[in-house]
């Protein structure tokens, strides 16, 4: 019997995930008829000796509005998760010189490692799609003597967000204008010094949030003064799980087979 049960509830997982693929092949037709094409939304990433962790998504957004000076207009939530991901699009990815091509996954998601040798510090990405314009992001290579990294969570310890509290929440996400999400107090101040006091140490900022809040979180940071760092998602629901995946945290965790990050370090978040 719980044989039984646990293979109606496979099938019913991908059901589910057929119909969102439907979903979303519907919207791409539409959005390609209205003259719409993808891009990629690339996201900051890091790397070490010989490789980098490539992380962006593909998707077709709407057009959003700028003000004179560059910044975006009035964008509430929602408009987040208006974009129409591009499954298993083939990415040009651009690394000094060198092209690779890696293919998105069923969600638009790329996130791949790559060789390359770079010195340490920061160093320019480039990403396209479909021979669209490149859109640049960049990657911290993580120097062979560094020896200290800072992995902060970003839901409650740099972004309020109220996770514990979920209509809260939800408002926060889908109806408060980006520009009145409130830090964490002293937070940037922390990172920036901890930053400071640590030559070289790499920064990545982890959150529970889905990939398309990607870009809204970037220009957060940029805006309250948090020091750059790359910036990791949790993984979408596939066809085998309903639930959303846990952090790729391979290239997270101190101490993980390859040592991508520093053995030593701090890690913020809320418990």
């Amino acid at each position: 019997m719980p044989d039984n049960t646990a293979a109606a509830r496979r099938a019913d997982v991908l059901w589910l995930a057929r119909m969102e693929y439907r979903l979303h092949a519907w919207r791409e037709r539409r959005a390609r008829r209205r003259g719409l094409t993808p891009t990629v939304s690339a996201l900051p990433g890091y790397g070490g000796e010989g490789w980098v962790r490539v992380l962006g998504r593909v998707l077709i957004t709407p057009p959003v509005r700028q003000r004179a000076t560059g910044e975006y207009g009035s964008v509430r939530g929602w408009r987040s998760f208006a974009s129409v991901p591009i499954g298993f699009a083939q990415v040009r990815v651009q690394i000094e010189g060198v092209d690779h091509e890696v293919v998105a996954d069923r969600g638009g998601v790329v996130d791949t490692v790559l060789p390359a040798t770079l010195s340490p510090g920061w160093h320019t990405v480039s990403m396209s799609v479909e021979d669209g314009e490149a859109v640049d992001t960049r990657v911290f290579v993580i120097g062979a003597g560094v020896r200290f990294g800072v992995v902060c969570d970003v839901d409650d310890t740099v972004m309020v967000t109220a996770l514990p509290r979920p209509l809260v929440a939800a408002w926060n996400s889908f109806v408060v204008d980006e520009h009145a999400r409130q830090p964490v107090p002293g937070m940037s101040v922390l990172l920036e010094r901890l930053v400071r006091e640590n030559p070289g140490a790499p920064v990545v900022y982890l959150s529970t949030g889905a990939w398309n809040v990607g870009p809204t979180l970037l220009r957060f940071l940029s805006r309250h003064l948090f020091p750059p760092g790359a910036l990791a998602h949790r993984l979408g629901a596939d066809a085998r799980s309903l639930v959303p995946q846990r952090h790729r945290a391979q290239g997270v965790e101190p101490g993980t087979p390859g040592r991508r990050v520093p053995r030593r370090g701090l890690a913020a978040g809320r418990r």
